[in-house]
């Protein structure tokens, strides 16, 4: 069985059934997209300064980044695992303006997405879904396989270095009110004792407290770890940039195109 995208508990459940609440995770999503747009667009010009940048976002979700590329005027294709995700995003996009290309595909499996891309993006913590070696190389080649021989890619990732010192138990409590009222927004974190493998309860305290539980596994991956995978699936030039140095909210990780394709 592929944990991915077969059964319960699946990636593939957890991002079709969060699609519709994704947005009550911060305090103000359209704003959210805005921002991350505005800081993803200086990263991606800082080291390809061409007039025209095309990119695949390939793990879109609703379409935080995809839509904010977009509206920074890049030509953006965006693909997630999740059909409700992308039904959300092109929702989105059309309500906030952008003009994105959206569909459905599995990142691990890029094959059927036409063309190369100047840049590949995956954000918002999606690659430590993937629990072994043998899957996020696989995902990586895919990546590697629609990336211009001049591109780059960019994906953001959580501090698993840092938060692997302590195994923290969860998120604390964090909350949000807009015209729709409070709500309250947390998630636990159940580790593995044999592992680096962590089950995440994603909370959503909405109005009159009814809660929406979410359920999903990530591994944490130390940042070496994806490097050396980075190189063997044939990028170079791996650089890591922090929160302090960019304004983005997780840790980045850019590349370069290898030499071998």
């Amino acid at each position: 069985m592929d944990a991915i995208k077969d059964g319960p508990g699946s990636v593939l459940e957890f991002y079709d059934v969060l699609a519709d609440s994704y947005h009550l995770i911060g305090a103000n999503w359209d704003e959210m997209v805005r921002n991350q747009g505005q800081i993803l667009d200086k990263l991606i010009r800082g080291i390809l300064p061409l007039d025209s940048i095309r990119i695949l976002d390939c793990s879109c979700g609703i379409g935080t980044q995809a839509i904010g590329l977009a509206l920074q005027g890049h030509e953006v294709r965006a693909t997630d695992l999740s059909p409700k995700a992308i039904a959300r995003a092109e929702l989105e996009a059309a309500r906030l303006g952008a003009s994105v290309s959206f569909g459905v595909a599995d990142f691990r499996r890029l094959e059927n997405i036409a063309g190369r891309y100047d840049v590949v993006i995956s954000c918002d913590n999606s690659l430590p879904h993937l629990l072994t070696e043998d899957d996020l190389l696989l995902a990586l080649e895919s990546i590697r396989s629609k990336s211009k021989a001049e591109g780059m890619v960019l994906f953001s990732i959580r501090d698993y270095d840092k938060i692997l010192e302590t195994k923290p138990t969860g998120m604390l409590p964090r909350t949000f009110e807009d015209k729709g009222g409070k709500r309250i927004y947390f998630q636990t974190w159940d580790w593995s004792d044999k592992s680096p493998v962590y089950k995440v309860n994603l909370y959503i305290l909405c109005p009159g407290w009814k809660t929406k539980n979410f359920v999903t596994t990530y591994r944490a991956w130390r940042r070496d770890e994806i490097s050396v995978l980075m190189v063997g699936a044939g990028f170079d030039q791996v650089r890591w940039l922090f929160p302090q140095e960019t304004g983005y909210y997780q840790p980045v990780v850019i590349a370069r195109l290898g030499n071998t394709g």
